[in-house]
Order: C-alpha cells, then structure tokens, then sequence
C-alpha cells in the first residue's frame, strides 16, 4: 500500500517556487580591477622555451635534483595532501544534492502477563532529497570545487617555488666551489711570494716589514676558506632537503661546474599571459570565482527549501503484513531570523570584493616582479662588464707594481695594494655572476615556468577555465 500526502499542495507550492526563480549569476572569469598594460616596457623576442625551464640551463645534474624533489619534497606532499582534503571536501558537498537512502530495520515483541504476542517488524528503505530548486547546494558544491581548483594551483606554485629553490642552491654550490678554488689559488701565490720575499731578506736584499706583511696576507686568505667551505656544505645540505633527503654532508654539485649560462631571455609575452601563467594567479581567480558562488548559495539559502521525503518497508505485525509506502514533501520558507541570512549575503559580498582587490594586488605584483626582474639582468651585465674591465686594469697594475718593485723602484705596499683590490675583484665576479643567475631564475619564477613541458600536456601556462 502507497500513501501519498498532501501531493496537489506540494505540486502548487513547486510551480510558484518555480515561477517566481531567480538566480545568481558567477562570473567565471573574473579579470583584476586594473587594466593590463599592452607591453612590458623591455621586449623580448627570443623563442619561447617549451620545455621546463630549468631545462634552459642545460645542467643534466640540475634537472635530476628537481626532478627528484617534484616527486619527493615534502611541502610539494603537503600541498598535495590539503588539495585531497578539498577534493574530498567539494565531492561531499556535491553528494548532498542527490536523493539520500538509508536502510531502516525494526522489530519488537510484547507480552501480555506471561503469554508472548505477535511482534511488530518493519524493514526497508526511506528517502530524503533535498530538492535544491534555488540551486543552494549547487552554488555552495561549485564554491568548493573551485576551492579545490585553488588547492590544485596552490600544488604547482609550490612545484616552481621549490624547482626556483633547487635551482638557487645548486649554483650558489657552483658558486663556492668557485671561491674556494680561487681562495686555494690566492693563498698558493701568496705563500710563493712570503718565500720569494722571505729569500730577498735572506739575501739582504728586502725587508723584515716586507715579510711580515706578507705573512697577514697568507693568514688573511687562509681565513677566508672556512668560510666558503660552510657556504658551499649549507648550499648542498639545502639541495638534500628539498629533494626530501636527509643531509648528509655528500656534494651533489660537481667542482667543475660553471656560473655561465645561455644570454636568450625566455619569451616573456603581454602582461595579461601572467593572469594564465602563473598558478599563484589562477589560485587566486579560483578563489575568487567561489567567492562568487558562495554569494549565490548564500541568496538561495533565504529562498524557500523544499524537501521531498519517502520510505519504502515490509512490515510484519499483528495487523497488517506486506509492503508499506510513504510519499511526502517538505516546505519552509524562512520568515523571521532578525537578519541572519541578510548579513550572510553581505558578508560573502564582502569577501568577494576582499578577494578581488587580493587578485588585483597580486597581478600588480606580479608584472612588478617581470618588469624588476627584466631590468635587473640587463643592469647585471651591465656591471659584470664593467667588473671585468675593472680586473682587467688591476691585473696590468699588480703586473706593473710587481716590476717597478723588482726593478727596485718603489717599495712593496704598492704591489700589497694592487692585489687586495685585484682579489677583491676577482671574488666580486664570481658572486655578481650568481646574482646574475638568481635574476634570471627570478624571471623564470616570475612568468609563471612551465614546470612541465609540452609532450606530456602538463604546461602550467594553460588557458582552461576553473
């Protein structure tokens, strides 16, 4: 037997819900509050990289640490972790507009004095499904998802975060393999010269001043190795964490490595590509699309809310056995809550307006750091032009004064003076020369990779909508 109540109400109930919908709309690809600029103020028209972009440095053992630590950092599995709980998240959400059925079961005997009467068992199946004509759960299982999006984005910014990191700490290991063979080669010739001017004093054809000065020198650059030797162990000791190892005081970065790298600029494109480019960006515009929806769950909730309620069980008692019905709807409509649902509404118009001046800022930001980044490596050759110059005419002085004091012209603290500008120089190079490749792999950061490449269809500088 079926029972069916009130079904002509609910029919009318649902035809006036319906005649009377309005719904929210979201916008799905919301654009920053500023206006782009046509043109980065510096163009660059060399090809554009198609593979990942460390790959440009063409460094084997490079694309082997990031490699590693895109599969094995742990900020990378933490990411990972916090997008499966928003997938989770957004499928929960999902599941609730869709009719839930739960296994009911029942049974109970009496008796009467000490004779046992017929029990009463029921069992079987009730219904209930959330109609959702307002599309309530729809906005608010949308909102999550494109949290969830967000999450997904947030995964490859740190991918190129962490690949920028790798890259940073391999060539400053380059870096101090460099400075300390150059501090080696230093101390040998000024322990050659103590000897030189420790045989003139034998010969008394120098000085003890001359000799003492010299052997500050010798002390000078033997205090400098230590010093290069720690940079270079916490450069690999960083390489070994954030390809999720444990330190281990093994050099990954080979000493004959080199700081020089190819002189082509990425193409960098318009500054509206950033807005597809970069994950941080699409992270953001997710975010702010679910805002979006979040304003439209939140209208529907002040909507009414029809439910629709239903059982279906076998049931076994004393006066009646065999299948039993049951059919019925639910309205409310909320009528007095002194503003709740109001403020709700505002309060995710609010948020929305928050996020949308956060996607502004961060889209400002990110055209200041290409344009930053692009400007600084121009000026960085710049300077590494001019700092080779400058070596070159300190290396013809300390040639110069080497002469004059051998010829006995001028005394020793010329040739002293020449070589601790000329070394300084000569350190300055190599350090300038990795700010150089910091620069350009704060551009490759800054426009976004890839981190993949083509052939697996896996670019981060994709168009697809959230």
């Amino acid at each position: 037997m079926y029972v069916l109540k009130h079904k002509k109400y609910l029919l009318i109930v649902g035809f006036i819900i319906l005649g009377g919908c309005s719904f929210h709309t979201i916008n799905p690809f919301p654009t920053p509050d500023i206006q782009p600029p046509q043109a980065y103020s510096i163009t660059v028209e060399d090809p554009e990289f198609t593979s990942p972009w460390w790959e440009g440095f063409d460094r084997p053992v490079l694309t082997n640490l990031v490699e590693q630590s895109l599969l094995k950092n742990y900020d990378i599995a933490q990411s990972v972790a916090i997008l499966n709980q928003s997938s989770a998240l957004a499928r929960q959400t999902g599941s609730r507009s869709l009719p839930q059925i739960d296994l009911d079961g029942d049974t109970s005997t009496d008796w009467e004095g000490s004779e046992k009467q017929r029990g009463n068992t029921i069992i079987g199946a009730s219904l209930s499904w959330d109609l959702d004509i307002w599309n309530r759960i729809g906005n608010a299982a949308k909102a999550d998802r494109l949290e969830a999006q967000a999450r997904l984005e947030d995964v490859d910014t740190i991918k190129l975060l962490t690949s920028t990191q790798i890259a940073n700490a391999y060539f400053g290991a380059i870096a101090s393999h460099q400075t300390i063979a150059l501090l080696k080669e230093q101390l040998k010739l000024d322990r050659d010269l103590q000897s030189l001017l420790q045989l003139r004093l034998n010969e008394g054809v120098g000085t003890n001043v001359e000799v003492l000065q010299q052997r500050a020198r010798v002390a000078d650059s033997e205090t400098l190795i230590p010093l290069a030797e720690s940079d270079l162990q916490i450069f690999e000791n960083r390489l070994d964490v954030l390809t999720g190892n444990m330190p281990d005081a093994t050099n990954r970065v080979m000493s004959d490595e080199t700081l020089k790298f190819s002189d082509n600029m990425p193409a960098i494109g318009v500054p509206a590509k950033l807005l597809l480019n970069r994950p941080d960006l699409r992270s953001a515009r997710a975010e702010l699309v679910a805002a979006d929806a979040d304003i439209g769950a939140a209208i529907a909730d002040r909507l009414p809310n029809v439910t629709l309620n239903g059982s279906y069980a076998f049931s076994d008692n004393q006066n009646f056995t065999g299948p039993v019905g049951a059919l019925m709807g639910t309205f409310v409509q909320p009528l007095l809550d002194w503003g709740q649902r109001k403020a709700e509404v505002e309060r995710n118009k609010a948020l929305y307006q928050e996020r949308l001046a956060a996607y502004t800022q961060l889209y400002l930001e990110a055209v200041e750091d290409v344009e930053s980044a692009l400007i600084r490596e121009i000026k960085q050759r710049e300077f590494l032009k001019k700092l080779t110059a400058q070596k070159n005419i300190l290396q013809r002085t300390v040639n110069a004064t080497k002469d004059r004091y051998t010829s006995g012209i001028d005394d020793y603290l010329p040739v002293i003076d020449a070589l601790t500008e000329l070394r300084a120089v000569q350190r300055d190079l190599i350090t300038e020369q990795l700010t150089l490749i910091n620069i350009r792999i704060d551009l490759f950061r800054a426009i976004g990779g890839p981190i993949y490449d083509q052939e697996n269809n896996k670019e981060m500088n994709n168009n697809e909508s959230p």
